[in-house]
C-alpha cells in the first residue's frame, strides 16, 4: 500500500514539473475570456497564448446569433490559436448593420484594442454579419484593413427566404424601408475606397442568401472600382461546414496583414 502510494505520488510530482517545464519558459499565457458591457450590449474578447498579439479580428454575428456565437468553436479558436485577439459584441443582435451596430463596433474596437494590447486588423461577419460588418467599416469611426465575409448577406432587398429577415430589417431601420447607404451592394464604390482588403466565402447552392446577387454582384463590383478582393467558393447550404475554413481565415488574416504592413 506504501510502496503504491509512494507511486502515486512521484507521479503527481512529474506531471507538475513537466507542467512547468514546458510553459513556464515559453513566454506564453494561458488562453483567456474578458467579457464587459458596452452601452447595453455585452461584448468580449479571447486573449491569445502569446504576450505579443498580431492583432485583433473582431467577428459580426448572423441573425440569431449572439456574442457568444461561434466563439467557443474550433473555427474562431483557430485565429486565437494563431496569435490574433478576437472580439465580438451583441450589435443590437438582428440590426442588419443599422446605426446603433455601426456604433457597437466602434465601441468594441476601442475597447478590444485595449483589452488585447494590439490594433483592429480585420473584420470578420457571417451572413447578416456582412452587413453588419460592411456598414460598421464604412461608417465607423475607422475602417480595418482586412475584411473577410461567410455566406455574407449583402443585399437586403434578397432576404425573402430567410426567415423573419424582412420582418427584423424593417424593424431594424425604424419601421420603414432601409436607406440605400446601408445595403452594401449600392455602396460597393466607398467600400473600394476605403482600401481594405476583402475576401469572400460562399457557396452558389445557399437557398437563403442568393449567390449572385450578394457575393457576386458585391465582389465584382468592389474590383472594377479597383479594391483587391478574392473569392472562395464553397459547396452545401447556407451553413454547410466547408464555410468554415480555419487554414484559410488565418492565412488571410496573416497575408493580409503582412501585406498592409509593407504598404506601411
Amino acid at each position: 500500500m506504501v510502496k503504491r502510494l509512494t507511486q502515486v505520488v512521484l507521479a503527481a510530482l512529474l506531471a507538475v514539473g513537466l507542467v512547468l517545464g514546458t510553459t513556464g519558459a515559453s513566454g506564453e499565457h494561458p488562453a483567456e475570456k474578458v467579457e464587459d458591457n458596452l452601452a447595453g450590449q455585452k461584448v468580449r474578447v479571447n486573449l491569445p497564448p502569446t504576450n505579443d498579439p498580431k492583432g485583433v479580428v473582431v467577428f459580426f454575428h448572423g441573425q440569431g446569433g449572439n456574442v457568444n456565437d461561434k466563439m467557443e468553436g474550433p473555427w474562431l479558436d483557430a485565429l486565437r490559436r494563431d496569435g490574433w485577439v478576437v472580439a465580438s459584441s451583441m450589435f443590437h443582435r438582428e440590426a442588419w448593420g443599422n446605426p446603433a451596430s455601426t456604433d457597437d463596433a466602434d465601441r468594441v474596437w476601442e475597447w478590444a484594442e485595449r483589452q488585447g494590447g494590439a490594433e483592429v486588423t480585420m473584420y470578420l461577419g457571417t451572413s447578416m454579419g456582412g452587413t453588419t460588418s460592411l456598414n460598421a467599416l464604412l461608417h465607423g469611426k475607422e475602417a480595418p484593413p482586412c475584411w473577410y465575409g461567410v455566406k455574407a448577406a449583402v443585399d437586403m432587398s434578397t432576404m425573402g427566404n430567410v426567415p423573419g429577415a424582412n420582418g427584423f430589417i424593417r424593424k431594424a431601420y425604424g419601421g420603414g424601408p432601409y436607406p440605400r447607404e446601408r445595403n452594401p451592394v449600392d455602396t460597393a464604390y466607398k467600400l473600394a475606397q476605403t482600401g481594405t482588403t476583402f475576401r469572400f466565402v460562399a457557396s452558389p447552392f445557399d437557398p437563403y442568401v442568393p449567390y449572385d446577387a450578394n457575393t457576386g454582384r458585391l465582389s465584382a463590383a468592389l474590383q472594377g472600382f479597383g479594391a483587391d478582393v478574392s473569392v472562395r467558393t464553397v459547396q452545401g447550404p447556407h451553413d454547410d461546414p466547408s464555410h468554415y475554413s480555419a487554414y484559410d481565415v488565418v492565412r488571410f488574416a496573416n497575408e493580409c496583414a503582412a501585406a498592409q504592413g509593407a504598404k506601411g
